[in-house]
C-alpha cells in the first residue's frame, strides 16, 4: 500500500545465539534422553543440592575446595545451567531481545552481528525476533520477553514507539536502546543511530549540484514511521535547494516498494532521482525502473542508503550512504549491558558515489511507460 502526497515546497509520496532449551547434556550415550541435573552434579561431588546451587552460580557458603570439586563434576557431567530457571529463581538474567521490523533487510542481520559480538563477550545472550512491520506482533514480542524477564530491550520500533512505552510499563527499570527511530518525549531510552542530517543532506545537495530539479524520498507510512527526522531534513532541504520534491510513502518491503515506484516513474512528470531508505529498497526501484525500460543513472538516479557489500555490484553500481552497521550493534550491546555512556550514539555517514547517480538526460522524450 502507497501514498504519493503533493504538499507545498515538498511534495510527498533468527537468533544466531537462541536460549538454551536443554539445561544440560546427557549423563552418558545410553542416558541421552535425561539430561543432568544439578542433584546429579551435588550427588557426584557428594555435596548437598544447597551446597551445589551456591557453588554453580558464583555465590558465597562453600570452602574453595568444595567449589573447585563441584565445579570439575559439573565439566565431566556435561552440566549446563538453564538460564530460564536461574531469571525465575533470582530475578535475574542474562538474556536481552532484539526486536527488529524487517529481517529481511541485511541492514539488520549487519548490526545483529555486532550486537553479538559484544554480548557474546560479555557472556549475555541475544535474541532476535522480526515484528514484520506489525504493531501488534510487536507488542506481542514485548510481552512475551517481559513475562520470562529478559535483562534488557533494543529495538527498531514500528511506528513512534508505542512498544518502548509498553516495555517500560512492563519491564521497569530494565535499559532500552532504539535503532533507527527518532523517539520523542520518552525518557530512559538510548538512542543509536545514523547521522540522519547528514545522511539526508549529502544526497540532496549531490543531487542539486548534478542539476536535478525533482527528487523523491521513499519513506514508511506515517503510521510506522520510525525515522520522522529523515522526513523534515527532506522537505527542509527541498525547500532550500529550490528542487521539486515528492515523499512517496509506502510500506518498506520489496513488492510494496516496487509497486509504488511504478506510479511514481511513470506518472507525466516523472522524478528524476529518488532518494531511498535502505539499499535493500532501492533494488526495488531498480526493478521498476527496467520494467518501464528506464536507464537508471541517466534517467533516474538512485541513491540508497547503508552500502550493502552487494550494492556495487547491481548494474549500474549504486551510489548510497556508508554507515558502519557493525559498530552500530556494538555500540546498542554496550548500552543495553552498561558497558557504555548512556547517550545517544549518532554513527557518521559518508556518501558514496557510483554510476547510479549521474546528471539527468536533457531529453527524456523518449521514455517507454509501460504502467499508464
Amino acid at each position: 500500500m502507497s501514498h504519493l502526497d503533493t504538499g507545498a515546497g515538498s511534495h510527498d509520496v533468527t537468533a544466531r545465539e537462541p536460549i538454551a532449551r536443554a539445561t544440560s547434556a546427557p549423563l552418558s550415550p545410553d542416558a541421552s534422553s535425561k539430561p543432568v541435573g544439578i542433584r546429579d552434579v551435588a550427588k557426584l561431588a557428594g555435596v548437598s543440592v544447597a551446597s551445589a546451587s551456591l557453588a554453580l552460580n558464583n555465590q558465597p557458603g562453600v570452602s574453595d575446595a568444595t567449589r573447585r570439586r563441584i565445579a570439575a563434576s559439573a565439566e565431566e557431567l556435561g552440566y549446563r545451567a538453564n538460564p530460564q530457571a536461574q531469571a525465575l529463581r533470582s530475578g535475574r538474567t542474562t538474556i536481552y531481545g532484539f526486536v527488529v521490523r524487517n529481517l529481511a533487510n541485511p541492514f539488520f542481520l549487519d548490526v545483529m552481528s555486532g550486537a553479538e559480538q559484544v554480548a557474546s563477550e560479555s557472556g549475555a545472550t541475544l535474541l532476535v525476533l522480526d515484528s514484520q512491520y506489525s504493531t501488534d506482533r510487536e507488542a506481542e514480542h514485548i510481552r512475551k520477553m517481559a513475562a520470562q524477564r529478559f535483562a534488557g530491550l533494543a529495538i527498531a520500533p514500528v511506528g513512534a514507539g508505542g512498544s518502548i512505552r509498553l516495555w517500560q510499563q512492563l519491564r521497569p527499570g530494565a535499559p532500552v536502546v532504539a535503532l533507527n527511530a527518532s523517539v520523542r518525549n520518552m525518557t530512559g531510552v538510548s538512542l543509536v543511530t545514523p547521522d540522519n542530517a547528514a545522511a539526508v543532506a549529502l544526497p540532496m545537495r549531490r543531487v542539486a549540484q548534478l542539476g536535478h530539479s525533482s527528487v523523491a524520498f521513499i519513506s514508511a507510512p506515517r503510521g510506522l514511521m520510525a525515522d520522522s527526522d529523515r522526513l523534515s531534513h527532506f522537505r527542509r532541504l527541498a525547500s532550500q535547494l529550490g528542487l521539486r520534491g515528492q515523499v512517496l510513502y509506502s510500506r518498506l518491503t520489496m513488492t510494496d516498494v516496487g509497486r509504488a515506484a511504478g506510479q511514481l516513474l511513470s506518472g507525466p512528470a516523472p522524478t528524476t532521482s529518488v532518494i531511498t531508505n535502505s539499499d535493500y529498497t532501492a533494488h526495488a526501484i531498480y526493478k521498476t525502473a527496467r520494467q518501464l525500460s528506464l536507464r537508471i543513472g541517466p534517467e533516474v538516479s538512485v541513491i540508497g542508503h547503508d552500502d550493502l557489500s552487494t550494492s556495487e555490484l547491481l548494474d549500474p553500481p549504486l551510489a548510497t550512504i556508508r554507515v558502519d552497521r557493525l559498530e552500530m550493534g556494538r555500540a546498542l550491546m554496550a548500552r543495553l549491558l552498561d558497558e557504555a555512556p548512556s547517550d545517544d550514539f549518532v554513527a557518521p555517514v559518508e556518501l558514496i558515489e557510483r554510476p547510479s547517480l549521474q546528471p539527468p538526460e536533457t531529453n527524456v522524450s523518449h521514455r517507454v511507460y509501460l504502467h499508464r
